[in-house]
């Protein structure tokens, strides 16, 4: 890990070393460092989970070892980034500083085409340079082969376990940032590409600002969060966009009545065949997930199998039943394990009790539709739904992970010297179910991933593949 560290240091940031850098810079960077170290260790219950305690220890070292009086403060924040990253929780973020954010949306200077990766491959979703068409397929950058360039902007990308679905889809939207945290700001670009013709060529773009970066494909945003739909071939669509309740309630929606009137309607029309679209959805209220599932079970069964915490000094306020999945969480609800953990009891959280069929359940066939932004809420619906064979999964791996995650309450870490805030989980959560892969997500049945063409076309083929499906069924 330390030659990791140094290496990703050898590339500079011009502008966000401050002129006016006090003699203690480099006491007081790594006073932020340090104070993050220990607050995850004190308060965060999911810390090993997935990087052992050796691996992490060396990397804090060296990160921590690598800072230095002419440290920059994005070089700092790079250091961050790769050490949440390796601990592999999605819910685990760092944000921008009032400088940086400065820096990055006014100063600095980017990669100047949008990109589409899949399958560790690269291609051109829009340029401003007619040279450059839409499609071509990118081979490398600044003579670094595209494959590395991705395999080294993953490192600084959060995301649960092993997961690199979730990976993709942000660096889909911003590798613009995670090339200039990795490599350094740049005044120019030279860009291997394939012409149309299968032949590489080369070109020299200038650096733009964030501003001018040319804008993703506009895609149409969907009219309701929630929707219901039922085609000629008697297949019902059911597309639920968030299970974020102050999302729906922005949006004069209710998930109770949708669930109730729409699976009223499908069993009334006697449908047998249902597709659950859970793409892009990025959770929310825990309630939800196993509330959906109630719809799809004709057995009670187990959602949570436990959660636990790392501190019995909790703020307790901020797991209200009014705007939590918490049933108003006390220090009484807590149970002690051992010094450094303990253990919801039942009456904390209803998901800790079994799920039972709503009289209104569906029997009928079920795909679903999932990505690498299917997440946590979201997640674990997936996992349980996949752990007791509900239907078919249509897309890629879901982001979250099958065995849980690490959310419930958020809390913030404002680093005092540098102001960079730093959020995570106050409980760990613990499905019930047997993952046989540790640190993967709910994997497809069917692994359909769009094509650039797909994407520039705005063909939804894993939508058509699961119509396709239930019709040869």
């Amino acid at each position: 890990m330390k030659s990791t560290v140094i290496f990703i240091l050898l590339y500079s940031f011009p502008l966000l070393l401050l002129s006016q850098t006090p003699s203690n810079h480099k006491n007081i960077l790594q006073k932020d460092f340090q104070l993050l170290r220990t607050t995850l260790e004190q308060k965060y219950p999911s810390l090993y989970r997935y990087a052992d305690k050796k691996t992490l220890t060396s990397l804090f070292d060296s990160c921590y070892n690598s800072i230095q009086k002419t440290t920059t403060n994005i070089e700092f924040y790079r250091l961050i980034k790769l050490y949440l990253s390796t601990i592999k929780d999605g819910h685990l973020s760092s944000g921008l500083s009032p400088d940086l954010k400065e820096y990055i949306h006014n100063q600095a200077k980017f990669f100047p085409i949008r990109l589409y990766f899949t399958n560790n491959h690269a291609f051109i979703l829009k340029s401003d340079n007619p040279t450059l068409p839409a499609g071509a397929e990118i081979i490398a950058i600044d003579k670094r082969p595209i494959g590395q360039i991705q395999k080294n902007l993953f490192g600084f990308i959060v995301s649960d376990g092993s997961i690199e679905t979730k990976k993709y889809h942000i660096l889909n939207n911003v590798f613009h940032f995670y090339y200039l945290l990795a490599y350094g700001e740049h005044s120019r670009f030279e860009i291997t590409y394939q012409s149309k013709s299968g032949k590489q060529q080369s070109i020299t773009l200038e650096a733009v600002f964030e501003k001018d970066i040319p804008q993703l494909p506009i895609q149409a945003e969907p009219q309701k969060l929630l929707s219901l739909s039922i085609d000629t071939n008697q297949i019902a669509l059911i597309t639920i966009k968030t299970f974020s309740r102050l999302e729906l309630e922005e949006a004069n929606e209710n998930f109770e009545d949708f669930l109730r009137s729409s699976f009223e309607q499908i069993n009334q029309r006697q449908i047998k065949k249902l597709i659950i679209d859970l793409r892009d959805n990025g959770g929310g209220r825990d309630l939800y997930g196993s509330l959906l599932y109630s719809y799809l079970t004709s057995k009670k069964i187990p959602y949570y199998k436990q959660l636990e915490t790392s501190t019995d000094s909790l703020p307790f306020e901020k797991f209200a039943r009014s705007f939590t999945s918490f049933n108003g969480l006390t220090h009484e609800m807590l149970e002690k394990v051992t010094t450094k953990r303990f253990r919801l009891k039942k009456e904390a959280h209803t998901n800790l009790s079994p799920v039972s069929p709503n009289p209104n359940k569906y029997t009928g066939q079920v795909v679903f539709l999932i990505n690498g932004q299917s997440f946590s809420t979201t997640a674990e619906f997936c996992a349980i739904a996949k752990s007791h064979n509900r239907g078919k999964f249509i897309g890629e791996e879901t982001g979250g992970g099958v065995d849980g995650n690490t959310s419930g309450v958020l809390t913030e870490l404002l680093l005092p010297n540098t102001q960079i805030p730093v959020t995570f989980g106050l409980v760990q959560y613990d499905l019930a179910t047997t993952p046989k892969l540790k640190g993967r997500g709910t994997l497809p049945d069917y692994t359909i991933h769009p094509t650039v063409q797909d994407i520039l076309l705005g063909n939804d083929v894993q939508l058509s593949f699961a119509k396709a499906l239930l019709l040869k069924k």
